[in-house]
């Protein structure tokens, strides 16, 4: 059987709780292609097929519970508590479905093709042993609870959290690299969070060469290698994505996001936002403020606990 293209059935009692488009286009999230994801509590009826070459990763942790996945090839196995299933985004189709009459409870996230979070080698599918799901759950539920508070202070603590998940991600998907390797991509991060700091500055290309001491084609090779993007259209997609952030969760006017993101011109800051997201800056702002406050209402009435 050949998947076409994702079937779900949710069961008749599983809880889910999704991480919004604002938390996942915060920088953190943003910096890794994340794509979407969530917090699940599944009962025995769930399932969902997923395609083959969908363009994107699956990765999906067991916190309690067990999972079944049946690959389109044939092949059956059991994803138990503390693993990680992780499929390359040139995979074969397969299904997920909860396995036994107990819930599944799990968390689910999907990376794009070219993240740097995913494996360099060629594989089709991978199954991890990790043993900080205590760490996993409450990193995720606090990004989640936390997307209920549009305030700077639960924005902080969302970015906050998705660092955290990133690193520790990071951590179990680790495989032997160079020491030479290691250093470029140590550098290339130590870069990113000085650009980040620093939106309202100029960052041109030989600025950035200055800073890591890179030649300009060596600087351009690397970043693309690690990164699928050139170092302007990675400072780009920097400056766009906390323009966005500042957009929904800020008073800040049109022109003080353009200067604090590094456009000295409002109307080329407008220009470059409409180009990346295909909304100008106010109708961004009026949209992600309408959804806030739809997310808010529903939450209050129906009055959801998230329970560890």
């Amino acid at each position: 059987m050949i998947y076409k293209r994702e079937y779900i059935n949710p069961g008749k009692d599983s809880e889910q709780w999704f991480i919004s488009s604002r938390a996942a286009e915060a920088y953190p999230f943003a910096s890794v292609l994340f794509k979407e994801g969530g917090y699940c509590l599944l009962d025995k009826d769930f399932w969902i097929e997923r395609p083959k070459a969908k363009g994107y990763s699956t990765m999906v942790i067991t916190l309690s519970g067990e999972g079944e996945f049946r690959q389109e090839d044939g092949t059956v196995f059991t994803l138990k508590e503390g693993e990680m299933f992780i499929s390359s985004p040139e995979s074969q189709g397969h299904r997920e479905a909860s396995k036994g009459d107990g819930v599944w409870e799990q968390i689910w996230l999907t990376f794009y093709a070219s993240s740097s979070i995913l494996p360099s080698e060629e594989f089709d599918c991978k199954i991890i042993g990790i043993s900080e799901t205590a760490l996993i759950r409450e990193l995720m539920l606090c990004i989640i609870r936390e997307d209920f508070h549009p305030s700077t202070e639960g924005s902080m603590a969302t970015e906050l959290a998705e660092n955290l998940l990133i690193l520790t991600l990071r951590r179990m998907l680790q495989i032997p690299q160079s020491r030479e390797k290691a250093k470029v991509r140590a550098d290339f991060e130590k870069l990113w969070n000085e650009v980040s700091s620093t939106l309202n500055q100029d960052w041109s290309i030989e600025r950035m060469c200055r800073t890591l001491n890179y030649s300009r084609s060596q600087l351009t090779r690397l970043c693309n290698e690690l990164y699928g993007e050139s170092p302007g259209a990675k400072i780009r997609r920097m400056r766009m994505e906390s323009a966005k952030l500042l957009l929904s969760n800020s008073s800040m006017t049109i022109f003080e996001i353009a200067d604090s993101v590094g456009y000295s011109s409002p109307s080329l800051f407008s220009s470059s936002f409409y180009s990346y997201t295909g909304k100008s800056p106010r109708e961004y702002r009026k949209e992600k403020r309408n959804l806030i406050k739809e997310n808010t209402s529903a939450f209050q009435d129906q009055n959801i606990t998230i329970s560890k």
